[in-house]
């Protein structure tokens, strides 16, 4: 049942309401974002946060091959986001943190498999929209 539900949503995608109501609130993540960026120097993390939000928003407006391309995208953006967390807690973090919320090597971890392994797999079954 999960490989006929990951196909499913890899070749067909999401059904159109649950894209309409991600691609808004992605949308509105984004715009806010952009438009509440502190002229600081955090500010270009507001931006990418922001522009991220709105790739998310393309990638539920759009359908087909563009949609796979766009999603591939994503998937690989957050493996290397999530690697690089990863690497930077190894090299310089904690084992175990306090808390959760809290950057340490096990986090990291927790992070790159729930987030960072589905977003290259999905990258690699799309195949950004270039297989048929």
């Amino acid at each position: 049942m999960y490989r006929e539900g990951a196909e499913l949503i890899t070749q067909k995608g999401l059904s159109p309401f649950s894209r309409a109501i991600l691609g808004l609130f992605s949308g509105l993540f984004g715009a806010v974002m952009v438009l509440i960026a502190p002229p600081t120097d955090k500010q270009i993390f507001f931006y990418l946060f922001g522009g991220f939000c709105l790739t998310v928003c393309l990638a539920c407006i759009f359908t087909g091959r563009l949609r796979q391309f766009i999603g591939s995208s994503i998937g690989v953006s957050v493996f290397f986001i999530a690697g690089w967390y990863l690497f930077s807690q190894i090299i310089s973090g904690e084992f175990i943190s306090g808390s959760r919320s809290q950057p340490s090597i096990i986090n990291a971890v927790f992070f790159f498999i729930l987030f960072g392994l589905p977003g290259i797999s999905y990258a690699a079954k799309a195949k950004f929209g270039f297989a048929k």
